[in-house]
């Protein structure tokens, strides 16, 4: 059981892991260091004051007065050391040159005048803490921590060192957060999910610059030297699918894995061709030389029992999705609408629409047939608007249809809109007319008479 308003008490120790340049942890040996060599840690935050909207009236007074939102662009994360830890200090500035003794362990390094920032690290930070409930009521507790990660800071600029014979001497170094991270849930166990040590219940958004959370799992060991970063069993895949746009019929499937920075995977195309190895974030292609369904299965490539698949029918319909949009007004609600969504089956299943009147945008998934329910919307106001729909999985896959609100039960020339990669809606189906087609066939006939 967890304390519910914990007091922090006192920094305990702190992990820095090294991160490429897209933000994802760099697994292997000699990637992280341990240690309780630091004399504090401060986050400050960089604020960009929103902008102020004013405006004066003939005779010089305000009439119009507002301050904007402020935005934080990034946090300054200085660290004061009292250890010198060469690996760490190596992860935190690249340009520093190591010297390494003949076990190939740091012994030291020089200084360089340049800070780089093209990769970054990793920074965890747990605190001690004191709360209201018991911290070891729970048979796998191990005390009370706030575990503060960092998941992506760039540069470690130095600041002053002075050796005196007073005062302890002590470094300081000066990073910036970055957003974007793949930190995800991270390669560590940090936390007890369904009493087992785990990773984070919960990623960290790409966007997030760190988090605070309550942990009832002690702190990993402390080393003087680096220590090695595991691989974590990946979830499985994300895929994103679509076609080949100029393909008629459309027998060839694109696939891109999402495979968390994790590396490699193997793609099995359904087809008794060879399994095709892929790369973390990279598009592949495949030709099928036969119709109908086809299921393909994407596994890691080290993990190989961790798979996932997506069932496609070949040839590929369109990747866009459709959207009809009806009247459903009644007394009570006079502006109400209605719409019916369809995604095609190699999309995700979930799919976001806008109404086009600025309210928020709805996120809709798909039942366990690939069906939408009909999802209804009242607007507030009468009048002309857009409404759009595209995948969450590939944005620029989208439909648009144009409504006027409130809209007639049976309005002239509703079709389904099914939108190409660029947003231009589609043509009407064959022998479908629009309200343009029946004007000129209207004017046809009085011409006749």
């Amino acid at each position: 059981m967890v304390a519910a308003c914990p007091t922090v008490v006192e920094g305990d120790r702190i992990r820095i892991t090294r991160i490429d340049s897209c933000g994802r942890p760099v697994y292997g040996d000699c990637n992280s260091v341990v240690t309780d060599g630091i004399v504090s840690i401060k986050f400050t935050p960089e604020v960009q004051e929103g902008e102020e909207k004013t405006q004066t009236n003939f005779a010089g007074r305000n009439c119009v007065s507002r301050a904007g939102c402020d935005t934080v662009k990034w946090w300054t994360v200085e660290m004061v050391w009292c250890n010198i830890n060469f690996a760490a200090f190596s992860f935190m500035n690249p340009t520093y040159r190591i010297r390494r003794d003949a076990d190939g362990d740091p012994y030291g390094f020089y200084v360089s005048n340049k800070v780089d920032c093209s990769s970054g690290y990793a920074v965890e930070v747990w605190a001690q803490v004191e709360g209201a409930s018991d911290a070891c009521s729970g048979e796998e507790s191990q005390g009370q921590w706030i575990y503060v990660p960092i998941p992506w800071v760039a540069g470690a600029t130095p600041s002053e060192i002075t050796i005196g014979g007073e005062d302890s001497v002590t470094f300081t170094s000066t990073g910036k957060t970055r957003s974007g991270n793949r930190w995800g849930k991270g390669p560590y166990d940090v936390e007890f999910i369904d009493g087992r040590p785990s990773p984070l219940g919960e990623a960290i958004d790409p966007e997030e610059p760190m988090g605070w959370i309550l942990t009832t799992l002690q702190p990993p060991e402390m080393d003087c030297g680096c220590q090695e970063v595991p691989r974590p069993v990946p979830d499985p895949a994300g895929l994103t699918v679509e076609g080949v746009a100029t393909e008629d019929p459309r027998m060839s499937v694109r696939l891109r894995p999402d495979n968390r920075g994790l590396g490699p995977v193997t793609v099995d195309w359904g087809d008794s061709t060879p399994v095709q190895n892929a790369d973390d974030g990279r598009w592949v292609q495949h030709t099928y030389a036969t119709t109908g369904p086809k299921t393909i299965r994407v596994c890691d490539a080290v993990d190989t029992a961790v798979c996932v698949e997506k069932t496609v029918t070949i040839a590929l319909p369109s990747d866009n999705p459709t959207l009809a949009v009806s009247g459903a007004a009644s007394a009570e609600f006079p502006n109400r609408v209605s719409a019916q969504v369809g995604l095609p089956e190699q999309s995700s299943g979930v799919a976001i629409i806008n109404w086009g009147d600025g309210s928020a945008e709805q996120v809709l998934t798909a039942n366990a047939d690939g069906t939408f329910p009909a999802v209804v919307h009242d607007y507030r106001y009468q009048g002309r608007f857009t409404v759009a729909v595209r995948r969450a999985d590939k944005e620029t896959y989208r439909a648009r249809q144009v409504i006027t609100v409130p809209i007639e039960a049976e309005p002239a020339g509703l079709m389904m809109a099914a939108a190409t990669a660029d947003g231009a809606s589609a043509e009407p189906d064959e022998g479908e007319e629009t309200e343009a087609d029946d004007a000129t066939a209207k004017k046809s006939s009085r011409t006749k008479k």
